[in-house]
């Protein structure tokens, strides 16, 4: 309101008079106010609008069927198949009828358009089938799975799908159909096929039972149903054998089989032995051991012939009706040897088949079979052998059981043989013996302090010296040389020009040719001409392999003659020189090449003579005394030793060099042709060789 429209009087209002331009002015201004409420809403609702609008994202979705319904969560705008979007997580339902509905998370991002394309699984139909018939086997699509009919087949998705019909005694049939899917069930009706057809058989006799498939069908002449796949048919009538067969008769068809003309039955013998366990031959045919059923033909004569061991043969003439079961029980005799037993010591216990008769000598009567004897006695070695008693005639057996070392020894030959033909010679030392010479012996060195000795393994020592011709079994390029024109390199001259090593070596490569553990065990690289020592750890004397002797051995075995004693030379001890030819010694026929030599003897050869030439000593050995000198495996020292005799003395533990033993052709002096004469070296010697050695038995661990 102005001063035009009110007067003011005093401070007071004052009506004025109405005017109706007024009273249409007021009127006029309600009407804008309300269209001012309109609008301002119209205005804010396009702005919410406009800035949902700007803000939202585009996501086109469409789906297989296309007639699906979506369902969306949250506020959206749906132009067809646009959807505008704020951007945010969303949950999608898609459903159609016939289809699985499908549900997902969907995450709407700002300014990118999106595309969803959900194509819906169709649901699976099912086919109900219809029959006149039951227990019917469907397969679908040749799974192995099956469903029994009349009824419905679930689960089949939309499609064309073979079906198989199935069911016995009926033919399989098989149906084509496509299945529209969607949850819909689709009916089919079927009817199978016969799968049989008749059987007209008879028998002579008539009258017999029929089985058909293991069902009783009837008695012939009969009709029967016969698949076409096959049917097993039984005839079965007292009397006769049982006749059986596999048929088959087409489907829907009539077939006669020829008349089956049964035939009479088998008799039975059932038959026992008192002991069981014979033989039975019938009419002359191996049948079986006792106890036994044999079927024979009925009504005709029949011989078994009863045998076992130590038993007399019993034949037997029978006859059988069909079908009848003649039960036999036999009583065997024994057929009777004896065995004059003759055992020492007499108290020695005698067992029979592990059970004890009686001590000593004794006669046996015992069934003619094999028989196990067993003869044994406290200290002894026990006896089991076999005998097999003749009957109606006395045997004669003599037992003599020896002590275990005895046994033993009866197991162990007193020569062997090794690859090569050289051949050992067993050694049995039973009491000590002194090694080295008194002081007071003519020609004695100081070298040859005497030793209590006792050797107790016994051993195998060569006959005779290793020839050219067995060493180079080995070491094929090896050459003996020769000496002034004599040569000494004949294949069955004594080996010389080898060193201790080469020596050994050979030993390890006939061990392993014959099998045996190596008794030395290299500590360095031997080939060639390194020079190598072979410490004391470098052996393995529980070894049996071949070996060199020890000095202990070669002493034992080249001195001690009859009754235990020692002697000087190889031919006594007395006469020297010898009066006859006993070795191969430096002689008069050496003379040009040696520098002492034996005047007034001898021996034909000037240098080397082939191995075993002369005559052995009285241990068996040749060539112990002479032709060449030998290594054997012990270290060289000076040691004296007084007290108790050495067990098994095997020299010092280490050394530079070894021990030497024996003459060769090249010497001729007192001295060196005493038994007792030892040198040492390292090097080889145109008259210096080797003889081999081992143990009778590897030592083991109990």
């Amino acid at each position: 309101m102005d001063s035009t429209d009110r007067e003011v009087v005093e401070g007071n209002l004052k009506p004025t008079k109405f005017l109706p331009l007024d009273g249409e002015t007021r009127k006029h201004r309600g009407k804008i106010s309300v269209g001012l409420w309109v609008l301002a809403i119209t205005l804010a609702t396009g702005s919410l609008v406009m800035l949902y609008l700007a803000s939202a994202s585009p996501v086109i979705i469409t789906t297989t069927p296309s007639d699906s319904r979506i369902e969306l969560s949250g506020i959206s705008f749906r132009i067809g198949s646009n959807y505008l979007l704020l951007p945010g997580k969303y949950e999608v339902g898609v459903t159609a009828q016939g289809y699985k509905p499908y549900d997902m998370d969907l995450e709407v991002s700002s300014n990118n358009e999106q595309q969803l394309n959900v194509v819906l699984e169709p649901l699976p139909g099912q086919l109900q089938v219809e029959s006149t018939l039951t227990e019917i086997t469907a397969r679908v699509d040749g799974a192995p799975s099956v469903t029994i009919l009349p009824g419905v087949i679930k689960g089949l998705k939309k499609g064309s799908h073979q079906i198989v019909l199935s069911k016995a005694r009926y033919l399989d049939s098989k149906y084509d159909v496509d299945i529209i899917g969607l949850g819909e069930t689709q009916t089919l009706s079927v009817e199978l096929q016969p799968g049989w057809g008749t059987l007209k058989i008879e028998s002579v006799p008539s009258a017999a039972k029929l089985w058909v498939d293991d069902k009783f069908v009837g008695n012939t002449p009969i009709s029967a149903e016969v698949l076409q796949s096959g049917s097993s048919i039984l005839l079965k009538k007292s009397g006769f054998n049982d006749w059986s067969d596999t048929l088959s008769v087409p489907a829907g068809e009539t077939q006669v089989y020829p008349p089956v003309s049964l035939v009479t039955a088998d008799g039975y013998l059932q038959l026992e032995t008192v002991p069981n366990g014979a033989s039975v031959m019938l009419n002359g045919n191996f049948q079986g051991i006792t106890p036994l059923k044999i079927p024979v033909r009925p009504e005709q004569k029949h011989k078994i012939d009863v045998m076992m061991e130590g038993y007399i043969k019993k034949p037997y003439r029978f006859t059988v009706a069909s079908d009848q079961v003649l039960e036999l029980q036999l009583n065997l005799q024994e057929d009777i040897g004896e065995i004059a037993l003759s055992v020492s010591p007499e108290g020695a216990k005698v067992y029979v088949d592990n059970k004890f008769s009686k001590t000593g000598s004794q006669t046996l009567r015992l069934p003619s079979r094999q028989h196990e004897l067993r003869v044994e006695q406290e200290g002894y070695r026990t006896e089991i052998f076999k005998v097999l008693p003749q009957p109606s005639q006395q045997q004669a057996l003599s037992v003599t059981l020896l002590t275990e070392e005895a046994a033993y020894w009866s197991t162990r030959p007193n020569r062997i043989k090794t690859v090569g033909d050289i051949q050992l010679l067993l050694m049995r030392p039973k009491a000590s013996f002194l090694m080295g010479a008194p002081r007071r012996q003519p020609g004695r060195r100081a070298n040859e302090i005497e030793r209590s000795v006792a050797l107790q393994r016994p051993f195998y020592i060569g006959e005779t010296e290793v020839s050219n011709r067995q060493f180079r079994m080995w070491k094929t390029t090896h050459s003996s040389s020769a000496i002034s024109g004599k040569t000494l390199d004949m294949e069955e001259q004594p080996v010389v020009n080898v060193s201790w090593v080469d020596a050994i070596r050979f030993c390890n490569w006939l061990s392993k040719q014959d099998g045996l553990s190596p008794f030395y065990i290299y500590g360095c690289d031997l080939n060639g001409n390194i020079e190598c020592r072979i410490e004391s750890t470098g052996t393995d004397w529980s070894s049996n392999g071949y070996r060199l002797p020890t000095e202990a051995e070669w002493s034992w075995a080249a001195r001690t003659g009859v009754g235990g004693s020692a002697q000087i030379y190889p031919w006594g001890n007395d006469r020297f020189p010898p009066d006859r030819v006993v070795g191969n010694y430096a002689d008069t026929s050496a003379a040009k090449l040696v520098r002492f030599k034996l005047i007034s003897y001898t021996d034909g050869y000037p240098v080397s003579a082939p191995t075993g030439t002369f005559a052995s000593n009285n241990k068996g050995l040749h060539d112990i005394g002479g032709n060449v000198a030998e290594w054997v495996n012990d270290y060289y020292d000076l040691q004296a030793h007084r007290g108790e005799a050495l067990i098994d003395f095997r020299g010092p533990e280490e050394g530079t060099r070894h021990v030497i033993r024996g003459a060769s052709w090249a010497m001729g002096s007192r001295s060196e042709l005493r038994l007792t004469y030892r040198d040492h070296g390292i090097d080889p010697r145109i008259d210096l060789g080797f003889r081999i050695a081992r143990y009778v038995d590897r030592i083991t661990e109990e």
